[in-house]
């Protein structure tokens, strides 16, 4: 197995646990790894009637937080992504959040409203 695929195939754990964690915690999935022009969301889940972009962070040994990670580039991309996921879904008057789902060892900390968007708009 290549890096490459080893690092899918940790990523695809990651994600399975977290879809377990926010079910557990009683949110409905609505999309894994929704592909939008120049985006790609890890996880889009309901939480009562708040749409949540999740992005999932596998860290090992001592690297930067999950937030950390999702750089301020990233999160740029993820909140285009939640834009078109939104519009394509006629969801635009639904309140929306952007969470972190960080994942290490056999650690999971899931970070709610780990950022929003300040940029200029869209």
């Amino acid at each position: 197995m290549t890096m490459s695929e080893s690092s899918r195939t940790r990523g695809m754990l990651g994600e399975i646990r977290a879809e377990q964690i926010l079910v557990e915690k009683g949110y409905r999935i609505l999309a894994r790894n929704y592909v939008s022009p120049g985006s790609e969301i890890d996880l889009i889940a309901e939480q009562e009637n708040v749409i949540v972009f999740i992005e999932v962070k596998m860290r090992t040994g001592r690297a930067s937080s999950g937030r950390e990670a999702v750089t301020p580039a990233k999160q740029k991309r993820i909140c285009k992504g939640a834009l078109y996921y939104l519009m394509r879904n006629g969801l635009m008057n639904r309140q929306a959040r952007f969470d972190v789902i960080e994942i290490q060892g056999e650690r999971a900390a899931h970070i709610e409203n780990a950022f929003g968007y300040q940029g200029p708009a869209f």
